[in-house]
C-alpha cells in the first residue's frame, strides 16, 4: 500500500485488521493482552498506521471513537453497517407501530439518563480517572424528575401562549415515560408492558455486555451498582453534544459525584 499512507506490507494490513478485531471484543483491555497493547502503541506512535486502522474499520462499517491503553479500541457503527443496533430491534416488545415508537423513545431516554447519571458534570467527563456510577432506581428517578420539570414547563408555556422551543427531543418523551409504571404487573394476570425500571435495567445490562459498565452488588442497600469504564467515557464524550443529553443534565441530573446514580442514541434511533 502506497501514497499518503506510506508503504505497508500484508503484515501491516493484518495488524490493522487485528486491532479492529480487538475492539470488537468489548470486555478485553490492552493491559490484559500484550499484543493488543503493542498494537495500540503503534496506533499512537505512527500516524500512517492510525489511518490504516481507520480505513480498515471504515471498510467494515465502523468509525473510530477512540483507541487508548485504558479503553482499548472503541468503535461506533456507521449508518447501514452490519454492526448498527437499531432501537426498534433493541426494544423488541411492541407489535403495533405506535407501540414500537413508544418503546423506542423509552429505551432511548433510558440510555441518555444513564449517561447523565454517570457523568453529571463536564469536569467528570473530562477526567480520565473519574469513575461514575448508577443504579436502576436512581436513573429512573432522574428521568421522572426531568419529566415532571418538562411537564410543568409545557403547562406554563401553554398558559402563556408562548410555545416552548427548547427540549424538543425530551418533550415527546416525558408523556410516554410518566404513563409507564415504575414497576409492577397487572392484577388480572395479563402481561404488562415493561416498567420503566425494567427498561433501565435492560439498558444497564446491555452496557455491561458491551464493556461500557461493570456490575457490583451493594450489600447494605441490596441493589446492583453499575460503574463506568474508560470505554464508556469515550462514548459519552461524543454524546455530550446531543441536545437531549444537555437538556437532561440541566433538568434533573445530580449536582456532583456523591450521587450514586448508552450507545450514543442518534435521531434515527441507533445505539452507538
Amino acid at each position: 500500500m502506497s501514497g499518503v499512507l506510506g508503504t505497508y506490507s500484508e503484515h501491516d494490513a493484518e495488524e490493522a485488521a487485528r486491532l479492529v478485531g480487538y475492539g470488537l471484543r468489548p470486555r478485553l483491555r490492552p493491559h490484559r493482552d500484550a499484543d493488543y497493547a503493542a498494537l495500540v502503541r503503534r496506533y499512537d506512535e505512527e500516524p500512517a498506521f492510525e489511518q490504516l486502522v481507520r480505513r480498515s474499520a471504515a471498510g467494515l462499517g465502523l468509525r473510530v471513537i477512540g483507541i487508548t491503553q485504558r479503553a482499548g479500541a472503541v468503535f461506533g457503527a456507521l449508518p447501514g453497517s452490519v454492526f448498527e443496533t437499531k432501537l426498534d430491534h433493541y426494544a423488541r416488545q411492541a407489535r403495533q407501530a405506535h407501540q414500537r415508537e413508544a418503546e423506542r423513545v423509552l429505551h432511548g431516554i433510558a440510555h441518555l439518563a444513564i449517561a447523565a447519571c454517570c457523568f453529571p458534570r463536564p469536569e467528570d467527563l473530562a477526567d480520565d480517572g473519574y469513575v461514575g456510577q448508577a443504579t436502576v432506581p436512581t436513573v429512573d428517578q432522574l428521568v421522572r424528575h426531568a419529566c415532571q420539570e418538562l411537564s410543568e414547563r409545557v403547562a406554563g408555556s401553554e398558559e402563556n401562549s408562548d410555545p416552548m422551543t427548547d427540549a424538543l427531543e425530551l418533550e415527546r418523551a416525558w408523556r410516554v415515560y410518566l404513563r409507564r409504571p415504575e414497576a409492577g404487573s397487572t392484577s388480572d394476570g395479563r402481561v404488562a408492558p415493561p416498567s420503566t425500571e425494567a427498561i433501565v435495567g435492560k439498558a444497564l445490562r446491555y452496557l455491561v455486555d458491551q464493556g461500557m459498565l461493570t456490575e457490583t452488588e451493594d450489600g447494605e442497600r441490596s441493589v446492583k451498582v453499575y460503574r463506568t469504564t474508560s470505554r464508556y467515557q469515550l462514548q459519552v464524550r461524543e454524546l455530550a453534544g446531543v441536545q437531549a443529553y444537555d437538556e437532561l443534565l440541566r433538568l434533573g441530573a445530580p449536582a456532583g459525584p456523591a450521587a450514586a446514580g448508552i450507545v450514543r442514541v442518534s435521531d434515527s434511533g441507533t445505539l452507538y
